[in-house]
């Protein structure tokens, strides 16, 4: 163990550090244990992500035709299958297949080994749960590892670490990697990181290896969830800051338009299950699953987004105010990124704060600005590699406002655990009420229901105010 300790690099220690703690909060929260009761991981998104794979492995019915009858609604009372009714009237499932491809492996064990144990082979005993929930931690590693490997291609050990920590221990990833551990985030949030990593090992040094390999990861991502298309901006304005490298950047994608050919059908390929399915129970090879629910891109609201007390990003997960001022940076110290990193936050923001729910219902801070923790890691890093060049009272100051941030993020997800940050009715009035408090009395619980604002979910989903 001393001889693993000397030889290991600071980053590597980090990735080992973040290990423990996080089995420590795996085993301590056992979050399987509720299997088939009201507090199991198998609910309400995490139906419509994973049903896919007990209907085929267990039902051998992707369409869901053996759910015919209304004593067979139990079903679907009991969280373990979604399904919307198409025009033609297949059942359809709301989310497309992608995490129940991450999820198979883990599924696939489970359901072998579920017997051996004395548990049923249902597909949502507690095996399946626990397996689940370790397929996401075997995933954010995984993630976590290629982090750490994207960063030091631009910046030292030291920085490196307190990235990872940062990004980990200091935002809502580890709420999702802990308490709502199959969830989607911690696994594009996995798949972003080793897709940057590999698409710029690429750039530097093209092959079709490389160029099948980020085809996959992108179709993947997308697969989890179709709007993460938006990713494609990093590849695009990758390196371009100038008008002659932007000539540069044309004169890149002639050179090597056969390995784009080959990234851009790999990546349709990845996803052409998704087309087959929705054209087996639809009919249409397309099809928009979300039924009534869309965006509103003329009453997006970025603003509340991030600074409401609902669920404001930046209210819940202030850590990530360094990889804003971290981007402003970006382009003395990483030129290439400056552009791409800038365009996407952007985009994102505004796509994500245009969804009728722009809330994301009972997410703790703003859940989908997770998938994307891996790009904003390296203005992140771009901001501590600027601070650590500043006076000793400087770096200190930092230290202590880091660890400050990431005690604040760990109590707040206590608070969410227990339900004191309230799922979807937050406000300024009833934050107050609640902050440092891991308990309410009888007396706090009536003043804080009369403080909260709950929101109008009809007239959200017709693009109003509520």
């Amino acid at each position: 163990m001393l001889n693993l300790i000397k030889n290991s690099s600071i980053s590597k220690l980090t990735i080992w550090f973040l290990l423990l703690i996080m089995l420590f909060a795996f085993f301590n929260l056992k979050r399987w244990n509720h299997a088939e009761t009201k507090q199991k991981i198998i609910m309400q998104d995490i139906t419509w992500y994973y049903c896919y794979l007990p209907a085929v492995f267990i039902h051998h019915d992707i369409s869901l035709d053996f759910i015919k009858t209304k004593s067979d609604q139990i079903y679907v009372e009991n969280h373990q299958y979604w399904y919307q009714i198409a025009p033609n009237g297949g059942k359809v499932n709301k989310f497309t297949m992608g995490l129940a491809i991450l999820y198979s492996p883990f599924f696939i064990v489970a359901h072998l080994t579920a017997p051996m144990f004395g548990y049923d082979a249902n597909g949502f005993s507690k095996p399946y749960e626990f397996l689940l929930a370790l397929s996401s931690l075997f995933y954010l590693f995984l993630g976590l590892i290629y982090l750490r490997k994207l960063i030091l291609l631009f910046y030292s050990e030291t920085i490196t670490s307190i990235t990872l920590i940062c990004v980990l221990l200091g935002t809502n990833l580890f709420y999702y990697a802990t308490t709502e551990p199959a969830m989607s985030h911690a696994y594009t949030f996995s798949l972003v990181a080793i897709f940057l990593y590999h698409f710029i090992k690429f750039y530097n040094t093209p092959n079709v290896k490389k160029a099948f390999l980020i085809g996959f990861l992108f179709g993947l991502i997308v697969l989890i969830r179709p709007v993460n298309i938006i990713l494609v901006i990093i590849p695009l304005l990758y390196n371009i800051y100038s008008k002659q490298t932007l000539i540069n950047k044309i004169n890149y994608f002639i050179q090597h338009r056969k390995l784009l050919l080959i990234i851009a059908t790999t990546a349709f390929l990845v996803f052409l299950p998704q087309l087959i399915y929705w054209k087996c129970i639809t009919g249409n090879w397309f099809f928009y699953s979300y039924m009534n629910e869309k965006f509103f891109f003329n009453n997006p609201h970025v603003w509340l987004g991030l600074f409401g007390f609902r669920k404001g990003w930046l209210i819940y997960t202030p850590i990530m105010f360094f990889a804003l001022f971290g981007i402003i940076s970006l382009y003395k110290k990483q030129k290439q990124l400056f552009f791409p990193v800038l365009f996407f936050f952007f985009i994102n923001i505004y796509v994500i704060f245009s969804w009728w729910t722009w809330w994301y219902g009972g997410s703790f801070s703003s859940r989908p600005m997770i998938d994307f923790y891996a790009l904003m890691a390296i203005p992140m890093a771009t901001f501590f590699n600027f601070i650590l060049t500043k006076s000793k009272i400087i770096i200190t100051a930092l230290l202590v406002l880091l660890t400050l941030l990431i005690s604040l993020n760990q109590f707040q997800t206590l608070q969410k655990r227990k339900g004191i940050i309230h799922w979807d009715a937050m406000s300024w009035a009833a934050y107050k009420l609640v902050f440092f408090k891991t308990d309410l009395t009888q007396e706090d619980i009536m003043d804080y229901d009369k403080l909260l604002i709950r929101p109008d979910y009809d007239k959200a989903k017709i693009g109003e105010d509520e």
